[in-house]
C-alpha cells in the first residue's frame, strides 16, 4: 500500500514538472506557435486589417496580438490558403496584394464537378466568382465571372476588371436547378425591384427575358440588365451585364449557352 502511494506521487510530481515544462515551452515559443498556425494566411492579415507594421520597434506584444486576431479571422473562411500557389497565381498576387489570388480568386482551371438541375457539368475553378466554391460539393449552383467580350475567363491582361465591384468588361452567369420552380418561373411574377422590362429589336419571346435597371433611377450602382433564359427544361441560367451591352443580348445569350454547353459532361 505504501510503495502503491509513493507510485502515485512519484506520479503527480512527473505530471506536475511535465505541465510545468510545457507551459515555460509555450511562453518561450508562443510566438513562433502563433506563426505556425498563421503561416500562409497573410493576405487574410491585409483583407482584415490586422497587417503588422514594418517598423522594427514593434513590441512583441503587439506581434502576438495580431497573430492571434489573423488566427481567429482565418478561422472564418471556408478554406486556408494553399501551401503553394501556382506560378499564375504567385505574379497576381504580387501586383494585386491582399486580395486573396490562390483563394478567392485563381488561374486554376482544375476541373470541379456539379450536378445541377439533374446534369453533371465540369467547370474550371478559374472560371468561378470565388474559388472557394471549388472546395465545395453538392450545392448546385454555379456562379460564375467571364469577360463580357468572348465569355473567357479571367485572363492577366483583364485582372483589374474582374477584381472590381462591377466593370462593363465583365458578366456574371449564375446556373442552377429548378428546384420545383416551373420552367421560365420569373415569367410568372412581378418584375423584380428596381428593373423594368426591355424588349430590344428581334428579341423572341418564350426563349427568355431581358430586365433592366432604369439608367435614371440607379444610385450607386452599375445599370446593368439581366438576361434569362432556360438550359434545356431543367437549367435556369441568369447572365448579369452592363446596360450599355443591352442590344448585344442575342449574341451574349449565344455566348453564354456555348459556354454552359462546354461545361456539360455528355453520356
Amino acid at each position: 500500500m505504501k510503495h502503491h502511494r509513493q507510485n502515485k506521487l512519484r506520479w503527480l510530481i512527473f505530471a506536475l514538472l511535465l505541465l510545468l515544462t510545457m507551459g515555460a515551452g509555450y511562453f518561450h515559443y508562443r510566438q513562433q506557435i502563433f506563426e505556425f498556425f498563421a503561416a500562409g494566411t497573410e493576405w487574410v492579415l491585409v483583407t482584415c486589417g490586422f497587417q503588422p507594421e514594418e517598423e522594427a520597434e514593434r513590441s512583441e506584444s503587439l506581434q502576438s496580438d495580431q497573430l492571434r486576431k489573423l488566427f481567429y479571422a482565418a478561422r472564418m473562411f471556408n478554406s486556408p490558403p494553399p501551401p503553394e500557389m501556382s506560378a499564375e497565381d504567385a505574379r497576381a498576387d504580387e501586383k494585386y496584394p491582399g486580395v486573396g489570388f490562390g483563394l478567392v480568386h485563381t488561374f486554376s482551371v482544375k476541373p470541379v464537378p456539379m450536378v445541377i438541375g439533374g446534369w453533371l457539368f465540369s467547370i474550371p475553378c478559374t472560371y468561378f466568382a470565388d474559388a472557394r466554391d471549388c472546395q465545395k460539393t453538392g450545392t448546385g449552383v454555379a456562379r460564375l465571372k467571364v469577360s463580357a467580350a468572348g465569355f473567357g475567363a479571367i485572363s492577366k491582361n483583364d485582372i483589374a476588371a474582374f477584381l472590381a465591384a462591377a466593370s462593363p468588361q465583365v458578366a456574371a452567369i449564375t446556373i442552377a436547378g429548378l428546384n420545383g420552380r416551373p420552367q421560365q418561373w420569373w415569367q410568372q411574377g412581378a418584375v423584380a425591384k428596381g428593373y423594368q422590362p426591355y424588349v430590344p429589336s428581334g428579341f423572341t419571346e418564350g426563349r427568355g427575358d431581358l430586365i433592366c435597371t432604369d439608367p435614371q433611377a440607379v444610385n450607386g450602382v452599375m445599370a446593368h440588365c439581366l438576361l434569362r433564359f432556360m438550359h434545356g427544361e431543367e437549367v435556369f441560367v441568369a447572365v448579369k451585364f452592363a446596360f450599355e451591352l443591352r442590344d448585344d443580348w442575342a449574341k451574349l445569350e449565344q455566348q453564354a449557352e456555348a459556354l454552359i454547353a462546354s461545361f456539360q459532361v455528355r453520356r
